[in-house]
């Protein structure tokens, strides 16, 4: 009997056995009196036309604070100071290859937020409450999610 149930389990262990690469993105939720700091898409071959937060890929060895403060000057123009970043949102994103995305704020910078960018055309703030319509959909359901008091979430969401 005990050989009946390990062999199956061998088998799917086999097949797995190869380490899962995960994408992580890093986006910042920069806040401001209820509202939200969101960049439109452009140039980048996705949702390209529709707002996210400012965002970018974790890269090789790098920490998320530090992903964060690089994404804060070269997509947005502000500088974060590092002891002033903390997590608020993580979103799972099994709705591809597989995404982790890590919601970044700060209570504070330095400098304007900028106009366009290599990856965007231009920046607003919207209220969290009224977010746009052309929205990267995984990106509305995090801020959504998060502005409901929720620390984590999947994309698409599951029996939640």
């Amino acid at each position: 009997m005990t050989r009946t149930l390990t062999q199956p389990l061998a088998a799917d262990a086999a097949r797995h056995s190869r380490h899962f690469q995960l994408i992580v993105d890093v986006h910042l939720l920069l806040l401001d009196q209820g509202e939200v700091l969101l960049g439109r898409r452009a140039n980048t071959g996705y949702g390209d036309g529709a707002y996210e937060p400012p965002s970018g890929r974790l890269a090789e060895r790098e920490t998320l604070v530090e992903a964060a403060v690089r994404v804060s000057g070269a997509q947005v123009g502000i500088l974060l100071d590092p002891g002033r970043v903390a997590l608020a949102h993580v979103m799972h994103d099994v709705s591809g290859a597989g995404r982790m995305a890590f919601f970044l704020t700060a209570d504070g910078w330095e400098g304007e937020t900028g106009g366009p960018t290599k990856s965007y055309s231009d920046f607003g703030w919207f209220p969290l409450a009224e977010l746009p319509a052309n929205m990267i959909d995984r990106a509305r359901v995090a801020v959504r999610n998060f502005a409901a008091g929720a620390r984590f979430s999947t994309y698409p969401a599951f029996g939640m």
